[in-house]
């Protein structure tokens, strides 16, 4: 009997340790449990799916959402364009607003093709707005970043602004949509100028 304890003590120990190594080295650093926000248990979040991508993870005692995954199109526009304000984009929208103004007056005064005239008073007309709606994204971003709020608060006073404003005066419901509009058009116009502007950073490194 005492061989036969000898011998399972002698098998057992050399799985126990590498065991104990193996988690470790895989844990060392890291919680597996984390504290729920809502009822502060310490829980293992569940991650909640819909057709197979992964949506939001919850708490398993509460159910309180604990962490929100951004979906497709959300993760392709961050992978774009950086959470960090800069005004390299407003600085090259005023480039090129410079320069199309400068080929619209060239155009003019050279006596150009129309085609030509007609492209440069329509591009400066787009890229004029594209710059002005920068300037209103970089004055609410930087706004709530001075404050340390989040910027969407600031979005949504100026929705339910614009609004009542089109609720009281119908008249200038088209500017507003005009507005939200350029509004959206300039983050896929920064997204293009960022992604372009890291291609061209990667190619030369």
């Amino acid at each position: 009997m005492p061989t036969q304890s000898s011998l399972s003590d002698r098998f057992k120990r050399p799985s126990q340790s590498i065991q104990t190594r193996s988690n470790h080295s895989m844990f060392n650093g890291h919680h597996a449990t984390v504290d729920c926000p809502e009822c502060h248990r310490i829980m293992v979040p569940r991650v909640i799916t819909y057709y197979g991508q992964p949506t939001k993870s919850i708490c398993p005692f509460c159910g309180s959402t604990f962490a929100s995954f951004p979906s497709g199109f959300t993760r392709f526009i961050q992978s774009r364009y950086s959470d960090v304000l800069s005004f390299s984009v407003l600085q090259k929208l005023v480039t090129i607003t410079i320069c199309l103004v400068a080929l619209w007056f060239v155009a003019d005064w050279g006596n150009l093709s129309d085609n030509v005239s007609l492209f440069a008073a329509f591009g400066t007309a787009f890229f004029l707005a594209m710059t002005l709606a920068e300037l209103v994204f970089q004055g609410i971003e930087r706004t709530a970043a001075k404050f340390f709020h989040r910027s969407n608060y600031y979005w949504a006073i100026l929705v339910l602004v614009s609004m009542f404003i089109t609720h009281e005066y119908p008249s200038v419901a088209g500017y507003v949509a005009l507005f939200f509009f350029m509004i959206i058009a300039r983050g896929f116009v920064a997204a293009f100028i960022l992604a372009r502007k890291k291609t061209v950073k990667s190619t030369f490194q």
